[in-house]
């Protein structure tokens, strides 16, 4: 780790112990025993069935991937303001294994990363001395903002979770302060196999102002040291503001703006740009959306944003997980209606490079949910991908029923 990094690191982890140390400054005292503890605690299970196929242009066969995820999450009661967590995941293939998931050696089928095995998901200590701090150790689940820099990546059946320190701070009413000093990320291709940990020194910290409640402030700064993929490692940080009219609350808009540079033992240097543009209003029942969205590059190097949840951006069809070195400009529009207890959308994405003026292709999606009760939930999607410069051509169907206990 060179000085600048070292210096970066301990900055956040010098932060983080003194806001922990804020935090958990002595309390009112509890009269709650262990044993209490432990009765009150909480049982959760959950079953998430999905049927995926992927098609592709290529020479590739087309995949199909009947899995089973089953989730168990146990909680304790507090005991001097301390809660256990810790969530066991299972994930089964039904059927036969007729796709690549990146571990199995399927490598003649279409990708759909959703491996099967057993993996601890979360295990984690949260520490909340009052109403206004909470400290994780552990484990544990992150998602900041829209979750386009940090997220789990809920989407796929094996979670993204992170390693280490986490303290959330609140400052008064408006301000917050969310700082994470992470050894690890699990990835969504684990449990097994060479990608299934990233190990480095990421240091995660926001700062939030919300001076009114229609308006929200937000400054962030990520700093990645990964230890073997160093052609990601970089320093991230912008300003994301999310707003609306009192007067006119149907009408709400979200702003980003952000600068990544290479840092630590990055192989080459860069700096790009990130900005998102993204207005919506609600006429009676139905959103629409309009977005534009630019992660910069220079034909050698882009904006990369590997702990994100990817699939939330870009189109259902996972084209862009890795964004190409000309950078990419995703215009789209969205329309939604969400009634009672289902949920309509489609979506139209355009694709073109940041450097130079190439189409790299068009995407239509649909997904419709369903809330059968309140319990059980039931979802359909589609996603096409018509490939001009980038890819190819590309379809995606998936059904997937989750019941919670």
């Amino acid at each position: 780790m060179n000085t600048t990094s070292f210096v970066s690191s301990v900055k956040i982890n010098t932060i983080v112990c003194a806001l922990s140390g804020l935090a958990l400054m002595p309390a009112q005292a509890t009269t709650t025993t262990l044993a209490d503890a432990l009765k009150e605690g909480s049982i959760n299970a959950q079953f998430r069935y999905r049927l995926e196929n992927v098609d592709q242009d290529n020479s590739l066969q087309a995949a199909t991937a009947s899995t089973l995820r089953s989730r168990l999450t146990l909680q304790s009661g507090s005991w001097r303001h301390t809660k256990a967590l810790f969530e066991l995941d299972n994930v089964s293939s039904l059927g036969g294994e007729r796709y690549n998931s990146g571990v199995n050696g399927n490598s003649d089928y279409s990708l759909i990363t959703d491996p099967t095995g057993t993996d601890i998901n979360q295990a984690a200590l949260l520490l909340t001395p009052n109403e206004n701090s909470q400290f994780t150790l552990g484990r544990q689940r992150i998602n900041l903002q829209n979750q386009r820099f940090i997220g789990s990546v809920s989407w796929r059946q094996n979670e993204q979770t992170f390693d280490g320190v986490r303290l959330t701070q609140q400052l008064g009413k408006q301000w917050l302060i969310d700082l994470s000093s992470l050894h690890n990320a699990n990835r969504i291709f684990g449990p097994k196999g060479a990608d299934a940990d990233l190990h480095g020194r990421f240091s995660l910290g926001q700062l939030k102002w919300q001076p009114m409640p229609q308006h929200t402030f937000t400054a962030f700064h990520y700093d990645l040291d990964f230890d073997s993929l160093n052609g990601r490692d970089s320093l991230t940080q912008g300003l994301d503001y999310a707003g609306y009219l009192a007067a006119l609350p149907d009408f709400k808009w979200l702003f980003v703006f952000a600068e990544q540079e290479d840092k630590h033992q990055a192989p080459l240097q860069f700096q790009h740009h990130y900005h998102r543009v993204d207005l919506s209003y609600t006429f009676k029942d139905i959103i629409v959306k309009l977005v534009q969205e630019r992660l910069g590059g220079d034909g050698q190097t882009a904006f990369q944003t590997p702990f994100a949840t990817l699939h939330a951006f870009q189109g259902f069809t996972d084209v862009f997980l890795v964004t190409p070195t000309v950078g990419i400009r995703d215009h789209y529009l969205e329309i939604s209606l969400p009634l009672s207890s289902v949920n309509l959308s489609a979506s139209w994405h355009s694709y073109h490079s940041d450097a130079g003026s190439s189409k790299l292709g068009t995407e239509i999606n649909s997904s419709v949910t369903y809330d059968l009760f309140k319990q059980l939930n039931l979802m359909f999607k589609l996603s096409h991908y018509q490939a001009d410069s980038y890819g190819v051509d590309t379809n995606k169907l998936w059904l997937m029923a989750t019941y919670s206990i």
